[in-house]
């Protein structure tokens, strides 16, 4: 089956060029909006858990989104930003975006953990220990209805962000198509 949709996929290239690059953008925007939305999911439920479960900074968070990786709000800016660039510039484009985000937040992190490490001593070094720092193993993708929750008054704090990207990212697509057929 996957190598008939291959053949399908290659030979219209040749056949349909038109139709194919349709299909991939199609694609391409279904893949970065499902990431820009995933990413909002992850941002708003790290968000709401910890604001919820910690006392003014006075607990260490780590169940949840917390409990899968030590940067949830990090992990969903990462995530819609790359699905923002699959949506609207070319695949090449990941890796500058991979570079800025990386010199922008590594650092940043850094700071937070000696501000935990401080605050929470071996207790945080234990969760340092159990818990992925960067991205979440791959065997808890599976099972995120566990870790990642969506509380209606969570979503408050990120609305905004969340509406004007998702806008801005339609606009912008609109522009494009309308640009094509203006130019055929």
């Amino acid at each position: 089956m996957f190598l008939g949709l291959g053949a399908i996929i290659l030979l219209s290239n040749s056949v349909f060029p038109h139709q194919r690059q349709l299909f991939l953008d199609g694609a391409l925007n279904a893949i970065g909006m499902g990431l820009i939305l995933f990413g909002f999911l992850f941002r708003i439920s790290a968000r709401g858990y910890k604001e919820e479960n910690t006392s003014n900074g006075n607990a260490l968070v780590k169940d949840g989104p917390y409990a899968i990786i030590r940067n949830p709000m990090y992990f969903g800016t990462f995530i819609i930003g790359t699905g923002v660039v699959i949506m609207l510039l070319e695949l090449w484009f990941f890796f500058l975006f991979a570079v800025i985000f990386c010199m922008i937040y590594i650092p940043q992190m850094k700071k937070e953990e000696a501000v935990l490490l401080k605050r929470f001593g071996q207790g945080y070094k234990e969760y340092c220990r159990s818990t992925p720092k960067y991205f979440p193993r791959f065997d808890y993708l599976f099972r995120l209805n566990q870790y990642v929750s969506l509380k209606p008054f969570w979503i408050k704090k990120e609305i905004i962000s969340l509406v004007t990207t998702v806008l801005v990212v339609i606009m912008i697509e609109t522009w494009e198509y309308a640009r094509l057929l203006w130019h055929k």
